[in-house]
């Protein structure tokens, strides 16, 4: 389930310790989602103050966002049709946390 937030909400989400900043990008595509994940996995988008999905183009410019929010940290989460073609769970997904 993708549930929406207000990009201003991470900082927020993620002062409660239940949320990580998370953007998730797609092998083969030049568009990163940014928004946070609560420990069961699920994954609530950011968007903008006119309310459009945050879709960025580079792992650079999620991290500049997060930055203006006083955000330094973020799980990056790269998934890939592959996963999916041979039934490989959400859980597999390659993930790592990047500081900056």
């Amino acid at each position: 389930m993708k549930i929406t937030m207000q990009l201003f909400e991470i900082k927020l989400a993620i002062s409660q310790q239940t949320k990580y900043p998370t953007i998730i990008s797609y092998a083969d595509s030049n568009h990163y989602l940014l928004g946070v994940k609560d420990e069961q996995g699920n994954f609530r988008s950011a968007r903008n103050k006119t309310g459009e999905l945050v879709s960025l183009n580079s792992i650079k410019q999620a991290e500049v966002l997060l930055k203006q929010q006083g955000i330094h940290y973020a799980m990056i989460e790269i998934q890939t049709a592959y996963d999916e073609m041979i039934g490989n769970s959400s859980a597999s997904h390659y993930r790592y946390r990047v500081e900056f």
